[in-house]
């Protein structure tokens, strides 16, 4: 895995697992497009394979499946049975998602070493999964390791929390974010550090061709007060409309630079109000006049 960002808490895992003090519950939080599901499946990998001690031997070295055991040829085919992923579509993580892995967990391991199970968004959890889960949390099994991944831990009961290892994933240093976006050959926009934090997210739109109808989002907020047309933002936001938040993120640090340049707090606070409720109501209501909303937005903005 390449995300040189994320190296510092690779060593530091590698570090714990080599000292004997690596917990069976490990907890990756930070922010969507950061890398935690990377992490958390080579972390998996590597503590399935067969030769993750001697891979350890180098100084600064970082926990990594070695790619040529018969763990790793599994995992490489998306076939090992001592593995599992779990990750929902949908709204929730039902009680009968969280009973499986304690199955799982339970059984003797098909390669007679550890077995992982990965928990994807568990902030997912039902009140009832996450008391279920409390049971794998609070009896460990000698070579059983359960990795949770999430980017709303405050959703999360104090109960689950107490009871995993906490590692914040994020970039600490974006300089090594721009370059690994850089050699991806995404050009270099004018509002692309603000995703220096994310750029997995970044990655993403690259694949989906969505950079472009980003940067339209971006040109669309640097002259909305004087625009009149705004029909290209509003076929952009009708056929992909999860980036309504790109759109009035892009907005709303427009806003805080004019605070910055002399707008009144009191003219600032009524025209971010304007931009969360034409967010909400895009999120909340089916059927949305999108240019309705758009014109009264602007009308807004431009009287503050």
């Amino acid at each position: 895995m390449a995300l040189p960002w994320l190296n510092d808490v690779e060593q530091r895992l590698a570090q714990s697992y080599k000292a004997q003090r690596f917990h069976h519950a490990q907890l990756f939080c930070g922010p969507i497009g950061v890398g935690k599901f990377e992490l958390s499946d080579q972390l998996a990998n590597s503590l399935l394979c067969h030769n993750t001690q001697s891979q350890l031997s180098a100084p600064n070295s970082v926990l990594t499946p070695c790619g040529q055991c018969k763990s790793c040829s599994l995992n490489l085919a998306g076939t090992h049975p001592d593995k599992r992923v779990t990750q929902v579509e949908g709204q929730s993580i039902g009680v009968d998602d969280i009973r499986g892995i304690s199955d799982f967990m339970h059984q003797s391991a098909a390669q007679n070493g550890n077995k992982v199970a990965i928990i994807q968004n568990c902030e997912k959890m039902t009140t009832a999964a996450a008391n279920a889960l409390l049971k794998t949390l609070e009896e460990p099994s000698n070579s059983r390791f359960l990795i949770l991944t999430t980017s709303q831990a405050a959703q999360l009961p104090a109960t689950i929390l107490s009871r995993c290892a906490k590692t914040e994933v994020k970039v600490t240093n974006s300089q090594l974010a721009q370059q690994w976006l850089s050699s991806l050959d995404v050009p270099n926009y004018p509002w692309l550090s603000l995703f220096y934090s994310q750029p997995l997210q970044v990655k993403q739109w690259q694949q989906q061709n969505q950079l472009e109808s980003i940067d339209t989002l971006y040109k669309f907020a640097t002259e909305f007060k004087q625009s009149h047309n705004f029909n290209a933002l509003v076929d952009i936001i009708n056929k992909q409309p999860e980036l309504v938040r790109i759109f009035t993120l892009f907005l709303s640090e427009q806003l805080k630079q004019q605070l910055l340049n002399g707008m009144s707090f009191e003219a600032y606070q009524v025209a971010q109000q304007a931009l969360n409720d034409f967010l909400q109501n895009n999120i909340q209501i089916l059927g949305l006049n999108l240019p309705l909303a758009v014109s009264r937005l602007a009308y807004t903005l431009r009287n503050q």
